[in-house]
């Protein structure tokens, strides 16, 4: 987006790339960089084993190639997707693990297992609220005193406190945590190790929906 912008001010009215792929893998893309050929925008593209030439026959090849780079894309979506979901199927969960687990490779294939630094945590949070004596402040303040705190990054300098909707969304509401996991809207039976019982995971549950009630005293009790 960046180089159309620089083209479209006048910066440059040509473009070196090794191929046309590097420049549109996409419908949009492609129509702009078309689009600037036809306004004259831009003039000429140079590729070392392609020779373009800004003409109706140029351009044309030069659509071919992009609608050849997008079908690619395309199909490399589709095959990953159809991947990661036999993978799922499989019982092994497709993505980053959760706080309290972690990453690794076993026998070249990638699995999660448990993290023997953060597990007990997650553990104590769960037993913790389940009593029904703890809020999900106290539960994050709990977190920060244990170590766990954020990460810096480009708009944050990170070391604070969790955010209370973070405990309750990623932890105290994941089933992954039980043995369950959630992939593109189905669940499937994990081949991981549990941290707790499926009994403490349903009385967290029932005691953050009793909460959210008593937040919302004004509403009509739906049951």
């Amino acid at each position: 987006n960046e180089l159309i912008d620089r083209i479209i001010s006048g910066e440059a009215e040509g473009r070196l790339s090794w191929h046309p792929d590097r420049l549109a893998r996409n419908a949009v893309d492609a129509g702009q960089i078309i689009h600037l050929l036809d306004t004259g925008k831009l003039l000429d593209l140079k590729f070392p084993t392609l020779d373009f030439q800004n003409n109706p026959n140029g351009k044309f090849m030069l659509q071919i190639n992009f609608a050849t780079s997008k079908n690619y894309v395309d199909n490399l979506a589709v095959n990953t997707k159809r991947g990661l979901l036999a993978k799922a199927r499989r019982g092994y969960y497709p993505g980053i693990a959760p706080f309290g687990y972690r990453n690794c490779r076993i026998n070249n294939t990638k699995v999660i297992t448990v993290s023997k630094k953060w597990s007990p945590l997650v553990i104590r949070l769960f037993k913790k609220y389940a009593t029904g004596k703890y809020t999900l402040k106290d539960l994050s303040a709990y977190l920060y005193q244990s170590g766990y705190e954020t990460q810096p990054n480009k708009r944050d300098s990170g070391h604070k406190p969790i955010k209370p909707d973070y405990v309750k969304q990623m932890i105290l509401q994941n089933p992954f945590y039980y043995g369950v996991f959630k992939y593109c809207g189905e669940y499937y039976p994990g081949k991981h190790r549990p941290l707790i019982s499926k009994l403490i995971f349903d009385r967290v549950q029932e005691i953050l929906n009793k909460k959210c009630w008593s937040n919302n005293r004004n509403q009509v009790d739906p049951n």
